[in-house]
């Protein structure tokens, strides 16, 4: 077991702790089989690859810790109980699974394999006339530096990714720190006679106070579109830009800039840069000249390639041969699609399954 799963309910007898740790393989070992049919089914590329997964666990422990710390600043009972105390409680009871945290962190995971990928070279090709962001804002340099801040709190000394709270969807963030509080608050009983009711009412407290002193215009979503959206009444969000932008890595700096000229959301637009084929929609949606789409497509293309076919070139190609042929206004109505209530996206591909 990791540090961060031992604690206070790790039985003190190394007998008891073999047959514990045998009862959780078991457990777990039947969880993976049971999702076996759903994994096994999905295309190779489109698995959860050994480094995606790891970054992703690591992120949630970062996550789980960040809101206890959040927690015991915010009530004195928890801060007395041992450190890292909700950590294993919320491991043990499949708390992750119980909230849409999880797409969250693997969305965070694989924008950084991204970024890292371009960083070091996938990007070399950046299209004719590419330009890199000013480093230091040019006109604008409130919102770049607001921006570096938000990027720095995204990377750990080590350059491994990180989730700050603030950067959470409010209902995952609401979510996780009442799954947390409540971790406190069985090991809070287990160290202390209290009443379970006063338990109850202190851990809502604290949530209460933990989640106001959380300030979202601070994250990476509003920084990059304040940035984005003061480069566009500039007149500065070109094809240059754009692809100068992807070539340096500076992910959610481009989702932004591409969100302002496609009319969606942020998160709509970082989500699609993940996925080649989606992001190729989404710049022909922006109306991206050919050849500076295709270097950008190809740069992707290799940054996202995970060893399965078809090659990077060949993909590319493809991708490449579907935007000339595409419309842009037709691009603009597929990307629009993402501004759908999900329920109502749902529900219309299920009526579709059921034409004959």
């Amino acid at each position: 077991m990791s540090d961060a799963e031992t604690d206070a309910d790790t039985p003190a007898d190394p007998a008891a702790a073999l047959v514990a740790a045998a009862r959780w393989g078991e457990a777990l070992a039947g969880e993976r089989l049971a999702a076996a049919g759903v994994e096994l089914s999905r295309p190779p590329g489109f698995g959860i690859d050994d480094g995606a997964r790891a970054r992703s666990a690591s992120i949630i422990a970062q996550l789980v810790a960040a809101a206890e710390t959040a927690l015991r600043a915010a009530e004195p009972a928890f801060a007395a109980l041992p450190e890292g105390a909700a950590a294993r409680r919320f491991a043990a009871a499949g708390l992750l699974a119980r909230s849409g945290l999880g797409a969250a962190v693997l969305r965070r995971a694989e924008e950084h394999r991204l970024a890292a990928a371009l960083a070091v070279g996938a990007g070399e090709e950046e299209g004719p006339g590419a330009r890199r962001l000013d480093p230091i804002g040019g006109s604008f340099v409130a919102e770049s530096f607001a921006v570096r801040a938000a990027e720095a709190a995204r990377i750990d000394r080590t350059g491994e990714p990180l989730l700050p709270l603030l950067d959470c969807d409010a209902e995952d963030r609401h979510a996780l720190f009442w799954q947390v509080a409540a971790c406190l608050s069985f090991a809070l009983l287990d160290a202390e006679d209290r009443s379970v009711d006063a338990v109850h009412r202190l851990a809502s407290a604290a949530v209460g106070r933990a989640l106001a002193a959380i300030d979202e215009s601070d994250g990476i979503a509003a920084a990059a579109m304040a940035l984005a959206h003061a480069l566009a009444g500039a007149g500065q969000i070109d094809d240059e830009l754009l692809a100068g932008t992807l070539a340096g890595g500076r992910v959610a700096s481009l989702a932004a800039m591409l969100a302002v000229r496609a009319g969606v959301g942020f998160d709509e637009a970082n989500g699609m840069l993940t996925d080649p084929a989606r992001a190729a929609l989404l710049l022909r949606a922006c109306g991206v000249e050919r050849n500076m789409a295709a270097a950008m497509i190809l740069a992707l293309c290799y940054a996202l390639d995970r060893g399965f076919p078809p090659v990077p070139a060949e993909k590319a190609a493809v991708l490449v041969a579907g935007y000339e042929a595409l419309a842009v206004e037709d691009a603009r109505a597929e990307v629009r699609r993402a501004r759908l209530e999900p329920l109502y996206r749902d529900a219309l591909a299920a009526l579709s399954e059921t034409r004959c």
